[in-house]
């Protein structure tokens, strides 16, 4: 039977997606060890065992892949961190310890990812890059927000987003601790790290009801 024209053309779709991906993956791997500046188009094509003109066909410079890695790796990393609805009882100790200790297998799920977040933010010195950091950086900053709110909606629903308001830096970087920690000491145990961390957050909450 022949190949109809809308046939090719799915096909080509199909092929056009798998070496986007392709790309993408080759462009994290080297990014997340090397670095973006340390990485060349000419490494990604090698690894991606792709031609140039393919990768650039598909993002046009290096800085577009980058921000396709980013927006691709943040969609997945985000879609494993959910905010539980709390359930009834749970203090805001417990609500945080079980949706941190969920949110940190993303830790295991995601190095790549994490890697190449942390390395753009100690070395970004263009406005692009700059922008890339500070969108993903949102984006974890508003989850945690929502689940800190979450936590003290248990006991002080009128006051929980204040709560959240005033110690979500703080969880942000206790979030990038943990993850610098396991890329430091893998056998570390990162279920550990977040409750430590749940404890915290529930200490300074508490504190921060009592003014």
């Amino acid at each position: 039977m022949p190949t109809t024209t809308a046939g090719r053309r799915n096909k080509r779709l199909l092929q056009g997606e798998r070496s986007r991906d392709e790309i993408l993956d080759a462009a994290s791997r080297m990014m997340s060890i090397r670095g973006f500046d340390g990485t060349s188009i000419a490494d990604i094509a090698r690894e991606s065992g792709l031609p140039n003109s393919s990768i650039y066909w598909h993002f046009k410079s290096k800085l577009g892949i980058l921000a396709a890695v980013m927006e691709r790796g943040a969609d997945r990393f985000f879609a494993s961190v959910t905010t539980p609805e709390p359930d009834p009882g749970d203090t805001p100790e417990v609500y945080m310890r079980r949706a941190l200790g969920a949110a940190s297998a993303a830790f295991v799920d995601h190095p790549e990812f994490l890697r190449l977040f942390v390395l753009l933010l100690l070395s970004s010195d263009t406005p692009e890059t700059t922008e890339i950091i500070e969108r993903v950086r949102a984006h974890g900053r508003s989850n945690l927000h929502a689940l800190i709110t979450h936590a003290f909606t248990t006991i002080a629903p009128e006051q929980a987003e204040q709560v959240a308001d005033g110690t979500v830096d703080f969880a942000l970087a206790g979030f990038d601790g943990a993850f610098l920690a396991l890329q430091a000491n893998p056998a570390a145990a990162h279920e550990h790290l977040m409750e430590q961390l749940a404890s915290a957050l529930s200490s300074l909450g508490r504190e921060a009801l009592r003014v």
